[in-house]
């Protein structure tokens, strides 16, 4: 007996040794964990003890890196899923803009649309957030009252918006993102500080809104659909950027507020949720960008603006191609604005170049629609008069680089209607 009893020690000693191993090396890898139960036999008659192994597999999930090809795919899938539940078909536009106190006063705006009617424009843009920070009519959204911000310059939204139906006029709902003049001395909270706590101002004197503040994200989602209800059929986000001005060197953003996202990935990211909450709303999106974040990665990373990225959360990326606003020697012109035809082919030749060197047939992406030049840059050392053969130059520039919609900027809403003549 002592030494069948001393045989199973030896025996369950070895049977440790055996077991922890498994163990080891099943903790060593990171593929299923197996687990052995052993049931011990033993047997009297013949001094042995005797294993039944039982393979039991526990999966459990491996962590997973999320990477950004992932996310794009997931947003992608969404948006194209979203859209297809859209009752809305897109419309080719030749659009202008006028400001909401053109559009506010029939005295101003029934000669305006009576241009229209006689020419190739069929979409007006409008201001419904000036860069003041203003709504521009009686918004029917609670969010937005209660921000305290509107002050109609255009009385009767219904009326315009009838109006431009009856014409076919398509009708896009201009916002100043986050240059507001407005908000930020309502709350302080949303607007952009400086190390010292002051507010931060542009060299305009301009204030801006937080990119990173959740509210401001729910303000600009709750315009649009602010817009959506009174009829609109696009939401266009202009000054969708921090701002550009070296005095930003002076604003600081806390770690709670970031939570360790640059500036081009906190906007891309207000463009996926506000793109992805309007689109059920019937309404179209696009957002104003700089010709010169095309192929300029110094200029995207200042502002937050990636062309590309920013193309596949819109339905249509608007870059201003204006020939004034590129430096001499841009596209191998002297000077940009003596040439507008030569200026705006040389950059919509630059976006094609930079949108095919990333397209992603799986992934959805939107059309491009250029703003072009309907003012004299006298501000310039050298400069054109723009008149009708400069916004004929522009339109053959769009059209030869393969583009068929565009929208003509004049800040006061005064065209060289005979452009526009077919």
């Amino acid at each position: 007996m002592h030494s069948m009893f001393k045989n199973k020690i030896i025996k369950k000693v070895i049977l440790v040794v055996v077991l922890s191993s498994i163990v080891l090396n099943s903790s060593c890898s990171n593929q299923q964990i197996i687990n052995y139960g052993v049931e011990v036999v033993e047997s009297e008659e013949n001094d042995e003890v005797m294993f039944s192994f039982e393979k039991n597999i526990e999966t459990k999930p491996k962590s997973t890196v999320v990477t950004k090809k992932d996310r794009d795919l997931q947003t992608s899938e969404n948006i194209k899923q979203l859209i297809l539940k859209r009752n809305k078909t897109p419309k080719k536009i030749k659009g202008i803009y006028l400001p909401a106190y053109v559009v506010g006063k029939e005295e101003r705006f029934n000669p305006i649309f009576e241009n229209i009617k006689k020419s190739c424009i069929n979409a007006i843009v409008v201001d419904v957030k000036d860069e003041i920070g203003r709504i521009t009519f009686n918004m029917d959204n609670d969010f937005v009252k209660s921000k305290r911000t509107i002050e109609a310059q255009i009385k009767d939204i219904d009326a315009f918006v009838s109006l431009c139906r009856e014409n076919d006029i398509y009708l896009i709902a201009r916002i100043s993102s986050f240059l507001d003049n407005y908000i930020t001395k309502l709350d302080s909270s949303l607007a952009v500080h400086r190390k010292d706590g002051k507010y931060y101002r542009d060299n305009t004197g301009y204030y801006w809104l937080n990119p990173f503040n959740e509210e401001v994200k729910k303000y600009l989602i709750e315009i649009g659909k602010g817009c959506a209800k009174a009829g609109f059929d696009e939401v266009q986000y202009d000054y969708f950027r921090f701002s550009a001005d070296s005095g930003m060197r002076n604003v600081v953003f806390t770690e709670e507020e970031t939570k360790g996202r640059s500036k081009i990935e906190v906007i891309t990211e207000l463009a996926q949720d506000i793109y992805q909450e309007l689109i059920p709303e019937n309404i179209f999106v696009s957002i104003d960008v700089f010709g010169a974040i095309m192929n300029s990665y110094k200029d995207q990373n200042s502002i937050g603006q990636e062309y590309t990225t920013l193309l596949k959360n819109v339905d249509y990326l608007c870059p201003m191609v204006y020939p004034s606003h590129y430096a001499n020697k841009t596209f191998g012109l002297d000077v940009p604005d003596l040439k507008p035809y030569e200026a705006v082919k040389g950059a919509l030749d630059t976006s094609k170049n930079t949108i095919d060197k990333t397209r992603n047939d799986i992934l959805h992406y939107g059309a491009i629609r250029p703003w072009l030049q309907g003012f004299t840059a006298n501000y310039l050392v050298e400069y054109k008069t723009y008149d009708v053969p400069e916004y004929k130059e522009q339109i053959k520039a769009v059209e030869d680089a393969g583009l068929d919609e565009w929208l003509f900027w004049h800040p006061g809403g005064a065209y060289k209607w005979d452009a526009f003549i077919e």
